[in-house]
């Protein structure tokens, strides 16, 4: 009996307690009767007091219920930090039943069991059962049983099959977990112990172990979600199955029995079934749903397209009926007016020809190649006096370019234009024709002549020859400093050590200070001239198509560094984007440009990489690479490029120039722009993977 059921008794009158000592002592039946019916009624009372105490109690009250926040499906965070999950529905299900409200706390399943035995919380929503935790924490109904599973990489299924084959494997799992004791009797076992499922998963995933040991629904969510369920297999084998239950304070008997009493009626329900299945249903059953949709939806859209199609067959007919009636009143009107309008086109289109390439030479021929007219600056180029009436054989430079042409005749049967550099060496002197063919045709489209359009380019030919001599000289230059600037710090230790082997060589401590830096220097000097052998010498590009979601797989190499140095990192993908590239080349591009922003945002404030993919226009696509961080000036700028440049404390400087050489060979651009203290931009454009590419690539293989 409790504290409130004893004051009850002590605030009934004095004189009830008399009567109970008198008719102790009294034989009469009818006192003793309504005696006996005076006591029913206390007691009575005295019961229903003492139930009512705990539920006016709980209704008054919040509870605070422990839920491991990296459980998925069972509980864990949602995008808005809150926790979801079975478990956590199971208990607001349990709580509306019953009237009460409670507050959902995300723990480590450590820190809960500490915090529950503490009293600082109510209760844990999900603990799986084990007899130690038994004796110190009261264990509701099970409403699911839980296992753990044997999470591996699929290049390891050949040789890792059951827990028998876990000898001299790196094993990662959460601790305190039932199947701890297993594995610690195995000899040979080197086990990583992590607080949460989340933790030894991602140590899987970063090749830091051989196989982690979980739950088998929380790891297929996080596999789902990292993009990895191809790469890793969950294995079909149980192990340590155990009850999972509500567990509270040991001693609460009330909260305990009222959980308890829900469960059962939920249970009955089937709504517990119920619950569990729409978080943990197969995967095949949610295909076989959308799959359904899909041929629903199809077979809709073809039996309207059927009608749309039936409707247009009809409505064509009826048009052409009528355009049929309009064709004959206008078919005579139509050949009265063609022969006009055909000679006054003819006279605007050889005109209009003409006069749109009067800046260069021009020479028009007819269809038999025979000269109609020329220009000023055509007889200049050929050499020929002015006012001359000519044939091709008047002019040896004519003559030249028809041979370098072929003949009039293979271009007459090719019929294909042409845009040619011809040239020429007389008597010491170098001359230069830049010349195009093209045809020519009438208003009916009817090839009519050719027209042969000439630039000289010798004197422009000759200063670019002088640009690039100057150019190449200064590229040498700068390569030779750098190539000389980066072998002498190697070159110095290496002959320190060497001046110092006569005198210290029987020295431990100098033998061992020689082991380890002399491979290191000589390494630098193979990687220096490794470097500069692929900048000097890069090989071929393998250029094939490749899409936009190809080229990004690298991005999860960097998810690590990029999460460790807490950097927000944005993608905008244009989908059904495909180059027409060397994958392999562009990849390494885009990891050495996306590692150069990731040191540039280190000591800024805002650290953000966003890359960027889309069309540039019908051939060419653009990827951006922005960051936010220091930037660099302009005289930088102007030398990023170059070889053997660098403003970074470690490398050769020959990241950026390797860089461009790859996207020039993939026929590509690369720009940049840069802000000091606020940010830069890459900008590269690349060919697309066009029809062209296409008729071509099947012209060539004969499909």
């Amino acid at each position: 009996m409790n504290s409130r059921a004893l004051a009850i008794i002590r605030s009934f009158p004095y004189d009830y307690i008399i009567i109970l000592n008198f008719e102790s002592l009294c034989k009469g039946g009818r006192v003793i009767r309504e005696l006996a019916r005076r006591l029913f009624i206390i007691i009575s009372l005295l019961l229903f007091i003492s139930l009512l105490q705990p539920i006016v109690f709980a209704e008054g009250k919040t509870y605070k219920i422990a839920g491991e926040w990296d459980l998925p499906p069972f509980s864990y965070k949602d995008q808005q930090g809150s926790l979801t999950g079975i478990s956590i529905e199971l208990m607001e299900k349990i709580a509306d039943a019953n009237g009460l409200k409670f507050e959902y706390i995300p723990m480590e399943m450590h820190e809960a069991e500490q915090a529950l035995r503490d009293g600082k919380i109510d209760a844990i929503a999900g603990v799986t059962y084990t007899t130690e935790k038994d004796k110190v924490f009261d264990f509701s109904q099970s409403y699911f049983t839980m296992s753990d599973s044997l999470i591996i990489p699929k290049a390891s299924k050949d040789r890792i099959k059951s827990i028998e084959d876990l000898r001299n494997r790196h094993i990662v799992l959460q601790d305190h977990t039932p199947v701890l004791g297993t594995l610690l009797n195995l000899r040979n076992t080197n086990l990583t112990l992590v607080s949460n499922q989340y933790s030894g998963l991602l140590t899987l995933l970063n090749g830091r172990a051989d196989v982690f040991i979980g739950n088998e629904f929380t790891a297929s969510y996080f596999l789902k979600e990292f993009d990895q369920q191809d790469n890793y297999l969950i294995l079909d084998e149980v192990m340590n199955p155990a009850d999972y239950a509500i567990a509270v304070k040991e001693g609460n008997e009330d909260l305990l029995s009222m959980i308890n009493q829900t469960l059962t009626k939920l249970k009955a329900k089937g709504e517990v079934s119920k619950l569990i299945d729409q978080w943990v249903r197969p995967e095949t059953e949610a295909k076989i749903a959308r799959l359904e949709h899909f041929i629903f939806y199809l077979s809709l859209f073809l039996l309207i397209g059927a009608l749309i199609l039936i409707a247009i067959y009809i409505w064509n007919q009826r048009l052409k009926a009528a355009v049929n009636l309009q064709t004959k009143d206008l078919q005579l009107l139509n050949e009265d007016l063609h022969m006009q309008r055909q000679r006054t086109a003819d006279s605007n289109a050889f005109k209009d020809q003409i006069l749109n390439n009067i800046d260069t030479g021009i020479v028009t021929f007819d269809i038999d190649f025979k000269i109609t007219s020329c220009n000023q600056r055509a007889l200049e180029i050929l050499e020929l006096p002015a006012h001359t009436k000519f044939n091709l054989q008047d002019s040896p430079i004519f003559l030249k370019l028809f041979e370098h042409d072929r003949s009039g005749q293979a271009l007459q049967q090719e019929g294909a234009d042409y845009y040619r550099f011809l040239e020429i060496n007389e008597n010491g002197e170098r001359k230069v024709i830049y010349y195009s063919l093209n045809k020519m045709f009438n208003s009916l489209e009817n090839q009519a002549g050719y027209l042969l359009s000439m630039n000289d380019e010798t004197e422009k030919k000759k200063l670019e020859q002088k640009l690039i001599t100057q150019e190449k000289l200064h590229a040498l230059g700068q390569l030779v400093a750098g190539v000389a600037h980066e072998i002498r710090n190697p070159l110095t230790s290496i002959k320190t050590f060497i001046d110092l082997i006569p005198k210290k060589y029987d020295q431990p401590k100098f033998q061992k200070v020689l082991m380890e830096h002399l491979p290191e220097e000589v390494n630098r000097l193979n990687r220096i001239v490794t470097d500069l052998i692929d900048y000097a010498r890069p090989s071929l590009p393998n250029i094939q198509p490749c899409t936009a979601q190809q080229l990004t797989s690298l991005l999860a190499i960097l998810k690590v560094t990029m999460d460790k140095n807490r950097i927000e990192f944005e993608q905008c993908i244009e989908p059904d984007l495909v180059f027409h590239i060397d994958p392999q080349q562009i990849r390494q591009v885009l990891l050495n440009l996306l590692l150069n922003a990731v040191h540039a945002v280190e000591e800024t404030e805002e650290k953000k990489i966003t890359i960027c993919m889309a069309k540039e226009d019908l051939e060419k696509g653009r990827i951006l690479i922005i960051d936010t961080g220091k930037g660099m000036e302009q005289g930088v700028l102007n030398h990023i490029f170059e070889p053997f440049f660098t403003t970074k404390g470690k490398g050769v400087g020959l990241g950026l120039t390797l860089s461009y050489n790859l996207i020039k060979e993939n026929h590509g651009d690369i720009q940049v722009n840069s802000i000091p203290d606020q940010g830069t931009t890459f900008t590269i454009l690349l060919p697309l993977y066009t029809k062209e590419e296409i008729r071509i690539e099947a012209k060539g293989t004969g499909y």
